[in-house]
């Protein structure tokens, strides 16, 4: 008997020693993923018959990061950047589309450490904004690159930025 207790108990001891190791890993990888190098930020201004968007970087890292030139330094657009909702539905792009090859070093533009970068887009008549008053929530994934040397679909990383509510009067 007095055997079994001794098993039983290093068997419980064993399940503890593991779940605190567990608990322990699971916090370790919590605060990796917690580190977030760039930041993107979006906030909306409407004017009598306007829908600017700026965009904000913020590369709180020690190292560069690159993020797509149009995106950093575009007045508009020539395909669909952003996600564009209705509380009922998606809203359209109709803006300018235009044919490129795949994005190379110059379609980039570099963000160094520790800095923000800030861009104005207006996407008044890049997207299909319904007549007369409504409500509106933009996405933006916020990719990002940690290197030019590598620009496949695998070395881009993302930093979604909340999404944002604004209402608009379209004509």
């Amino acid at each position: 008997m007095h055997v079994e207790r001794s098993k039983g108990l290093r068997m419980k001891q064993a399940m503890v020693a593991c779940a605190l190791a567990l608990v322990g890993l699971m916090g370790a990888v919590k605060a990796v993923e917690a580190k977030v190098d760039v930041n993107h930020r979006l906030e909306v201004e409407t004017g009598a018959h306007s829908v600017k968007v700026r965009v904000l970087i913020e590369n709180r890292g020690d190292k560069p990061v690159w993020i797509p030139r149009e995106i950093a330094l575009g007045d508009d657009l020539t395909a669909p950047r952003f996600l564009l909702r209705t509380p009922e539905d998606e809203v359209a792009y109709t803006g300018r589309m235009v044919k490129r090859a795949a994005p190379g070093p110059a379609d980039y533009l570099e963000v160094k450490p520790q800095t923000t970068h800030l861009n104005t887009i207006d996407i008044t008549d890049a997207y299909a904004f319904k007549p007369g008053r409504h409500s509106y929530e933009i996405r933006y994934a916020g990719p990002w690159l940690t290197s030019l040397g590598s620009l496949d679909a695998a070395s881009i990383k993302q930093s979604p930025a909340l999404p944002v509510k604004f209402s608009f009067t379209g004509r």
